[in-house]
């Protein structure tokens, strides 16, 4: 099968169980979806994880225990399971860095990695289908998912 575009009337209507979205300052889509969600994107892009405490930092060096880093970098991709607001499982953020083809390797091994469910992609702004398809044809032949023009 090909890839078939969506109107932006039929864009967040069911039928993809994986949407994948730029971040929300390149995307108008990715600000509507956030409305959807709770404001969950826009959340999590503001957040910052906070320094251990000295005292805690002593315990640990005291312990001998290794200190687990949590922080992530900025350019990682963010996933929000959406079942009970979307109609779809997962959206997942990819921040847009300018590349179609190294954000179409990130949207490919995210897809990869969740079994290969039906997925629609919102593009990012001045990108089109063409050139989608052929960064995405340099990953896997089958090319059977929606897309959304910004």
């Amino acid at each position: 099968m090909a890839i078939s575009v969506l109107s932006q009337a039929s864009a967040l209507n069911p039928g993809s169980d994986l949407w994948i979205v730029p971040d929300l300052e390149k995307s108008q889509w990715t600000a509507k979806l956030d409305w959807y969600l709770n404001f969950q994107i826009c959340k999590s892009s503001r957040h910052r994880t906070h320094a251990l405490p000295s005292y805690l930092k002593e315990v640990l060096a005291e312990t001998e225990l290794e200190k687990k880093s949590l922080r992530t970098k900025d350019t990682a991709p963010l996933m929000i399971a959406s079942s009970e607001l979307l109609p779809n499982k997962w959206v997942v953020i990819l921040p847009w860095q300018g590349d179609l083809s190294a954000w179409t390797s990130q949207a490919f091994e995210i897809w990869q990695k969740l079994k290969e469910p039906t997925m629609r992609v919102f593009l990012p702004p001045g990108q089109s289908t063409g050139n989608l398809q052929l960064a995405w044809k340099t990953h896997h032949e089958v090319q059977d998912f929606t897309v959304v023009l910004d």
